[in-house]
């Protein structure tokens, strides 16, 4: 055999190994659930801050058609999608006349503790479901924070891996609430109180934004008492997937979205990226748009009746 003929071997041998492995992984990711394999490779949080541009632009299959293309500063933005952690900041000062005081409606810790209308809203609900179930001393221990208070919070901390740095707190958009109980002002870890929030609060909208066993891609210890607004839907799929937020908008920019049947509605979520500051809407439904902090926005559509 000339040692052409060896080299042309060696080439094709080395390009069907290639194959074969290429086929064995996909085999081996559809047998793991697909997207799910991907959407819990540990990497998604070093992926998110670095960037990514493969979302898609257009819906997914079985989407009504997004047609109205209209600029995104014509929009409200709920913001109730944004990703704000340590590599992310708000990038802007929320709209202060949406903050509502939460005393005397809910117990809080001082009597100027304030929250967005609709976390407002969506707390209150879940007080009411918790002494509807015995679940009392539950008070909301900080809400609402400004910039200058979450500075001076931030150079006061005694473990500074519980406190994000000024511009970079859920705080700071006025959707996220920390809740104790009367009973564990110190640690609200392992109590009954920490296990019912957790459970019962996407029913609201809420969700426990740094769990334990996701600390890795938050960034962020375990925080039994922080829950964070993102919206009925959302939080109901977010927990199905066991998803934090930097999961589920990774899975939602990397997907272009999904279709979802929740509350006898059918809901259509999906992942753009404005093109010459326009974003497409739907026509014919009721829709929200959030942006994400990453480039992109998610619009959550929904039939008119």
């Amino acid at each position: 055999m000339t040692q052409k003929r060896r080299k042309t071997k060696r080439r094709l041998l080395g390009v069907f190994a290639f194959a074969v492995l290429a086929i064995g992984f996909y085999v081996f990711a559809i047998a793991n659930g697909g997207d799910e394999a991907y959407i819990s490779d540990p990497s998604i949080a070093e992926r998110l801050r670095l960037g990514s541009n493969t979302a898609q632009s257009t819906p997914p299959d079985g989407f009504p058609l997004f047609s109205a293309a209209v600029p995104v500063f014509e929009l409200t933005d709920t913001q109730y999608l944004k990703l704000v952690n340590r590599d992310l900041s708000i990038s802007a000062p929320v709209c202060e006349s949406n903050l509502r005081t939460v005393w005397p409606d809910m117990p809080a810790r001082t009597t100027y503790v304030q929250l967005h209308e609709t976390a407002f809203s969506a707390v209150g609900e879940l007080f009411a479901a918790a002494e509807r179930a015995n679940i009392s001393g539950l008070f909301i221990a900080s809400g609402y924070r400004t910039q200058a208070e979450q500075s001076e919070l931030y150079a006061n901390a005694i473990d500074p891996a519980y406190v994000m740095p000024p511009g970079h707190s859920e705080h700071q958009l006025g959707l996220a609430a920390d809740i104790l109980s009367g009973d564990h002002t110190g640690s609200m870890r392992g109590t009954e109180e920490a296990r019912w929030l957790a459970e019962h609060a996407p029913r609201f909208g809420l969700i426990l934004r740094y769990p334990a066993d996701k600390t890795d891609i938050t960034g962020v210890p375990y925080e039994p008492w922080h829950f964070r607004y993102v919206g009925r839907v959302h939080a109901w799929v977010m927990g199905q997937h066991s998803f934090v937020l930097e999961e589920y908008i990774e899975y939602l920019r990397s997907t272009g979205g999904f279709q979802v049947e929740f509350d006898g509605k059918t809901y259509y979520v999906l992942y753009q990226r404005p093109e010459n500051g326009m974003i497409s809407v739907p026509e014919q439904l009721n829709f929200q748009i959030s942006s994400t902090n990453t480039g992109g926005y998610v619009i959550t559509a929904w039939a008119l009746s």
